[in-house]
């Protein structure tokens, strides 16, 4: 068998007001006073034989009281994941529904059991929408950014020789860009040989993608594996093959990593530990009038290094297609990203996010959304970004137990509840994903 590597298969509509950074100055928000008890003096010297009474009204103290008392009660039945039914279908029809006030009920234009990166899947859900004739422009515009998107991925298998995976085919266009890079800025730390030496064993077919396994490269040849990633035979084989030690291939993802700055939300890929959340969206300007049918939910990356929540410019002619109004628009401006700055719309949006059929927040929110000044019907190269703004509405709550979640919410005795105890003794940070962790970061029995 050939070496493998892993594989990682409402709110106020006044928007004259200054913006926060991803929130509509009309939420205020007040400093919460200090509760009885507080103190920031140190800890008393312990003294044997006598014990120090525990101030009840201490928050941790109330808190975990309350804990106790109410016990199973909030505790869920199951894991909170967002969950949507898939979209019922409507059609075919001979006329078309295209004024956004006569859409049928329960209709939407989100596909929410479908992965954007699905593009087949997309595709043809595309044709079948078209076919059911209700608002039918979104999907053409949305067909032919798949179909794009499509023709891209055609040319890129094209490009290389017959009977790669896809996976293959997406890891070696990576590498290409890291080659370029080496070629035009220098610093390979000596890696260009065992650069050109991966790409080779891809293209022959001695080197193919695989979930779990590793292998190690230094000076132009594979020195080990396939195996698990072992840390200490890292280490080993970097001491005695360095001084610039040596090249794992297949730690990283096949295809390039978001670099961002970093309801349960599971990480959607485990080689970058980050999280996706299904956001709520519609246009303020009808906010009297929407309904399910006016509104999108819309798969985010949950990112507090972006200080706006971004979307695509084909979301903002969807929203505005099933309105029948434009979004509020409060100028245009540059944003830096880590290719460049980039000119961006900024535009307002009303959101929610809901759980199980439910909205956490008690209101829509009025939050300002950038969209990238881009040709009409342009493949989108990034994913849409959350903002801070989530942070500011609901608790967000990670846990040391080598599961990668993140626990979003708007009760915090709720999440507390449902969260079992970890020792942060036993967590590992995500990078070193390829080590095998504990199960989970239980604390030992006493």
């Amino acid at each position: 068998m050939p070496p493998t590597t892993r594989h990682s298969r409402k709110a106020k509509d006044d928007t004259s007001e200054a913006l926060l950074p991803g929130i509509l100055m009309d939420e205020k928000r007040f400093r919460v006073p200090k509760p009885p008890g507080f103190s920031r003096v140190s800890k008393p010297a312990f003294k044997k034989g006598k014990k120090n009474a525990q101030d009840q009204n201490l928050p941790h103290i109330a808190l975990a009281n309350d804990l106790l008392k109410r016990g199973d009660e909030l505790r869920l039945p199951e894991i909170p994941f967002q969950k949507f039914e898939s979209p019922k279908v409507w059609g075919p029809r001979d006329e078309p529904i295209t004024d956004p006030t006569k859409l049928p009920e329960g209709w939407s234009a989100s596909e929410t059991d479908l992965a954007e990166e699905d593009i087949d899947g997309q595709i043809s859900r595309c044709h079948r929408r078209i076919e059911e004739n209700i608002m039918p422009a979104i999907f053409e515009q949305r067909l032919e950014i798949y179909q794009k998107m499509k023709q891209k991925q055609t040319d890129m298998i094209k490009s290389e020789p017959n009977g790669l995976s896809w996976e293959v085919v997406q890891r070696l266009d990576c590498l290409e860009g890291v080659k370029k890079s080496f070629k035009e800025l220098g610093g390979d730390n000596g890696n260009t040989p065992n650069l050109i030496a991966i790409m080779d064993a891809y293209r022959s077919g001695d080197l193919v993608w695989d979930e779990d396994l590793v292998t190690y490269w230094a000076h132009g040849k594979m020195v080990g594996g396939p195996k698990k990633m072992d840390m200490e035979e890292f280490y080993t084989l970097s001491r005695e093959l360095g001084p610039n030690g040596v090249w794992v291939e297949g730690l990283d993802s096949y295809k390039p990593g978001h670099l961002y700055v970093f309801c349960t939300l599971p990480p959607f890929n485990p080689s970058w530990a980050s999280h996706k959340i299904i956001i709520s969206i519609r246009n303020p300007a009808t906010s009297n009038s929407n309904t399910l049918a006016q509104t999108m939910h819309l798969p985010f990356l949950e990112d507090t290094g972006a200080t706006t929540m971004t979307m695509y410019q084909s979301d903002r002619d969807a929203l505005e297609g099933l309105s029948g109004l434009p979004l509020p628009f409060y100028g245009s401006t540059m944003m830096r990203t880590v290719n460049g700055s980039i000119p961006m719309d900024n535009l307002v949006v009303q959101v929610n996010i809901y759980a199980n059929g439910y909205p956490m927040l008690p209101k829509w929110v009025n939050v300002r959304v950038g969209v990238s000044r881009v040709p009409p019907n342009t493949p989108p190269t990034a994913p849409r970004l959350s903002g801070v703004w989530i942070h500011h509405m609901l608790y967000c709550l990670s846990m040391p137990d080598n599961k990668l979640e993140m626990h979003v919410g708007n009760d915090l005795q709720e999440i507390l509840g449902n969260v079992p105890l970890c020792d942060p003794a036993y967590a590992i940070p995500p990078p070193t994903l390829a080590i095998p962790p504990p199960p989970l970061a239980v604390p030992p029995h006493p």
